[in-house]
């Protein structure tokens, strides 16, 4: 098998989903257009040079509209990218992201190519959760067919594993806090691509901003202010999930470009991070949110490692109940090393793009921390779960 190496990676800003999404007007194919020509231009991969990408690999779910067409591919198109560079689209749900990712990895250590963008996009404002879902009539027959509510797994995760209220509460404070901090020292400027956006301004029409930030963080979280909210998915007095311990329904794009060693060596490029071990798992839906504690050991496994071995750790923050039970599983006591600027409940969890979102985030934190080893992993939705274990290497060819 041939090394293989991430030398580049790119996010926008997150835009929390809605009427007032700082990407309201902007398409998602325009947003995947942009994080691929950025990628490209950050590894000087200019001009005639761009006719030796061999694929385009984007993450996504919901693929209709915006999202439709075969996104991958269309973005490609859209990015300007020329005709004899083709593209695909990877549907994992909450985990697409990362699925493209790997599945560049393999396609180049397989030999089948050298250089590889690969990503994902959401665009949650134009596409909502759950739109044009159609969920099959027989579906009681196999699984509790309530799973299709990500709201109502969490509560069971809750419910089955003793996550109180007061420990999701204290974990979405923690998120808002480390994601504002993270901010104000600038630490997400490297990984973060401008874009100017007309953003919706009331009945004033639109304003044109440079936007450079995440839209989602709230600084003022408390614990007093979230105890003040209701729960949303369930209302019986076992219920705990609010809006405020939940991740929030994102706009955004990342793209990372994943090269051989050869072509990294020939072209200049500087290899940032190798995948160490890639793994996903099935579960009951109706607990989907814990299935990082299933599919890191799984890799780590495959890697011969042991927890303890994790200088950092990256799992998505679908809910606080799930996020909590993990970190508790997985051993994860010192949360200064888990999502450490942040994740999903502050910074939002545009579905498609997360897992790329996060292993640009990763690539951009583990010299920043002087971390070698890192995992992302995350939940994802009719009861799975993915999980990534990263090594820093950081050395010219």
């Amino acid at each position: 098998m041939r090394e293989v190496y991430l030398v580049e990676g790119v996010r926008t800003p997150i835009a929390k989903a809605g009427k007032k999404s700082w990407f309201a007007n902007i398409r998602a194919d325009d947003l995947a257009a942009l994080v691929i020509n950025e990628v490209l231009r950050r590894a000087d991969i200019t001009g005639m040079k761009r006719e030796q990408v061999d694929d385009v690999m984007l993450g996504g779910t919901a693929l209709m509209k915006d999202m439709g067409s075969n996104i991958g591919r269309y973005a490609a198109i859209m990015a300007g990218m020329p005709h004899g560079v083709p593209g695909c689209t990877v549907d994992r749900f909450c985990a697409s992201g990362l699925q493209s990712v790997a599945f560049a990895i393999s396609s180049i250590a397989m030999g089948w190519a050298d250089l590889i963008v690969a990503g994902g996009v959401q665009h949650m404002t134009h596409i909502p959760m759950g739109t044009g879902s159609d969920h099959n009539p027989r579906l009681g027959e196999f699984c509790d067919p309530q799973m299709v509510s990500m709201g109502y797994t969490a509560e069971m995760v809750a419910r089955r594993y003793n996550i109180s209220r007061e420990k999701q509460d204290q974990f979405a404070v923690e998120s808002h806090t480390k994601a504002h901090r993270a901010t104000v020292e600038g630490l997400f400027k490297e990984e973060i691509l401008p874009v100017e956006a007309d953003v919706p301004a009331g009945e004033c029409g639109c304003r044109r901003m440079a936007v450079d930030r995440d839209q989602g963080i709230r600084p003022d979280t408390t614990m007093e202010s979230l105890a003040a909210l209701k729960p949303v998915f369930m209302q019986d007095e076992a219920a705990t999930v609010t809006a405020g311990n939940s991740s929030q329904t994102n706009d955004a794009a990342a793209a990372v470009l994943v090269a051989s060693r050869e072509k990294a060596r020939e072209l200049g490029l500087k290899p940032k991070m190798r995948l160490v071990a890639y793994a996903v798992v099935g579960l009951d839906p109706a607990v989907m949110g814990i299935g990082p504690a299933l599919a890191v050991p799984k890799a780590l496994k495959q890697a011969g490692m042991t927890a303890d071995q994790v200088d950092l750790w990256e799992i998505n923050e679908a809910f606080s109940s799930q996020a909590v039970y993990c970190a508790e599983q997985l051993g994860i006591r010192n949360h200064s090393l888990l999502n450490p600027r942040g994740s999903g409940i502050a910074l939002g969890h545009p579905l498609g793009c997360t897992g790329a979102r996060i292993a640009t985030t990763i690539m951009h934190e583990m010299p920043y921390y002087g971390a070698r080893f890192a995992v992302e992993s995350m939940c994802v939705g009719h009861g799975q779960g993915a999980a990534a274990i990263w090594e820093w290497v950081g050395f010219s060819l």
